[in-house]
């Protein structure tokens, strides 16, 4: 009889483990972010290690965004339009508020005779610039926007 009333406890003990082990996989689940599940069952969060992981992976992507940047700008320069703005897109897949790669990448497009991808490109950098506060950049986009239209407009009046 103890040795069954042993075993009883045992396996609810076991059973009672398991469940509050998985009851804090799911719970951790429900917060994602950076953690360990002890050995006693309880979540202990690594976010501290991960922050500085997190800080170190945004800087390779920023690196290697300004890294095509700059590849993109030496092909323009080559001639190499479709090489240039390829280098351009991948540098703003990696960092949507590269406001300077649209800006470039609008240049290459108006080269090309892409006008409404130019264009596009030059109102997203104008956007960014705005967010950013940054309202030198802003009004030197907006310049160049402002040139184009009037350009435009001067061509459909020919």
């Amino acid at each position: 009889m103890i040795k069954f009333l042993y075993l009883v406890v045992t396996v609810f003990s076991t059973t009672m483990s398991i469940l509050s082990f998985l009851q804090n996989v799911s719970t951790a689940q429900e917060y994602p972010g950076c953690f360990i599940i002890g050995s006693d069952g309880k979540i202990v969060s690594l976010d501290p290690l991960c922050k500085k992981r997190n800080d170190e992976k945004k800087l390779r992507i920023a690196m290697k965004a300004n890294e095509l940047y700059h590849q993109g700008i030496e092909l323009g320069r080559k001639g190499f339009y479709k090489e240039a703005i390829s280098n351009y897109t991948q540098a703003i897949n990696l960092n949507p508020d590269f406001a300077e790669a649209y800006v470039s990448r609008a240049t290459v497009r108006y080269l090309t005779e892409d006008e409404q991808g130019g264009f596009e490109d030059l109102n997203k950098a104008l956007n960014i610039y705005k967010d950013r506060g940054d309202t030198q950049r802003y009004n030197i986009v907006l310049d160049m926007v402002q040139h184009i239209r009037r350009e435009a407009e001067w061509e459909k009046n020919l």
